[in-house]
């Protein structure tokens, strides 16, 4: 498309009034607020060229323009400047996500909704099936009386816990005692391997406590089974809320509704594979629920390793020049704190 360095400068004008507004935008608004050295006249006529091109939309008789899905398409490609975070804010964010971390699970819980934080979308991270290598120990916590925490930890730091109810005449004794029979049971076993059958030979050591080391089983079992499942996370998801796009209250509880469906999220991004930044605009979505949303989205790797994708979700009214940059530097953080955890 053949576009002159004058109608780019007025489609961006447009494009970062209307994404600040929310309101068509006019032609003297861009000569004033932008100080073009132009008369209005010949911005409304740059402003008519650049509709006939399908890159701006007058929505109303004698109103202002408003960017078209098009206009903002060819402005990410071809225009858009990111705002990168300079070498202090990287550094703050990271020490903020960093503090006091102790598992995977919950580096991806803060990147997740500092990302809603900051950019003000809602966020998303959908995380690849957990490959479980070993678990390293099993403890028995009790909290209350008939209630425990069971906490597997695996080789790799990940911790998965899960609450059980346990007799009432078993004591913290017998929870350690347990507790240590399966660390030093599973210390080099594949999660594959834990069978009833390979668990037999607890019980008659445990013949007392056979009732709770089959509640521990069971536990285990339904941990084991949700960590090879796919995960999203999302985060600020009432942020819709802010957007004047859904004012209407049936749009809004379609869009809130979509966004809390995890198998909605994953089926809208398991045809991408893992590269940069990918930006979908609107009806580019091929799912018909969010052709009226636009999503900016990356993967994570960890050692060349697809570990999920990340990303946000908003109006196609998108400030995409500060929301991409969020993307990556909160892509960077995760990748080096997993990474660190993991070795």
């Amino acid at each position: 498309m053949d576009i002159d360095k004058r109608k780019e400068l007025i489609l961006e004008a447009i494009i970062r009034d209307y994404v600040e507004t929310a309101e068509p935008v006019g032609s003297r608004s861009i000569v004033r607020k932008h100080r073009l050295k132009v008369s209005p006249a010949t911005v409304r006529n740059e402003m008519s060229d650049l509709e006939e091109m399908g890159l701006l939309e007058q929505p109303h008789t004698s109103a202002g323009r408003i960017p078209s899905e098009r206009g903002f398409r060819y402005y990410v490609d071809c225009l858009m400047v990111k705002e990168e975070l300079n070498q202090l804010e990287k550094e703050l964010l990271y020490r903020m996500i960093a503090d006091k971390i102790s598992d995977v699970n919950e580096v991806i819980q803060r990147v997740s909704s500092t990302l809603s934080r900051f950019t003000r979308y809602a966020s998303f991270i959908v995380a690849a099936p957990i490959t479980l290598d070993e678990i390293k120990s099993v403890q028995l916590m009790e909290i209350e009386p008939g209630k425990a925490l069971l906490i597997a930890v695996t080789a790799s730091g990940i911790i998965l816990h899960q609450w059980i109810d346990i007799p009432g005449s078993i004591t913290g004794i017998d929870l350690d005692n347990i507790s240590t029979l399966f660390t030093e049971t599973f210390q080099e076993t594949r999660p594959d391997y834990l069978t009833r059958t390979f668990l037999a030979s607890l019980r008659d050591e445990l013949w007392e406590q056979r009732q709770l080391v089959e509640v521990v089983l069971d536990s285990l079992n339904e941990l084991l089974r949700k960590s090879e499942e796919e995960r999203v996370i999302l985060s600020g998801a009432l942020n819709i809320l802010s957007a004047p796009e859904f004012r209407d209250l049936e749009k809004l509880k379609t869009v809130l509704g979509i966004l809390q469906e995890e198998a909605f999220l994953k089926q809208a991004l398991n045809d991408t594979p893992v590269q940069e930044i990918t930006i979908r605009i609107g009806k580019e979505n091929k799912l018909e629920e969010i052709k009226e949303l636009s999503l900016i989205f990356t993967g994570y790797k960890i050692d060349g390793q697809e570990m999920g994708k990340m990303g946000v979700i908003g109006p196609v009214r998108m400030e995409y020049w500060k929301a991409t940059s969020w993307v990556e530097s909160l892509r960077d953080v995760a990748e080096d704190l997993i990474s660190k955890l993991l070795k």
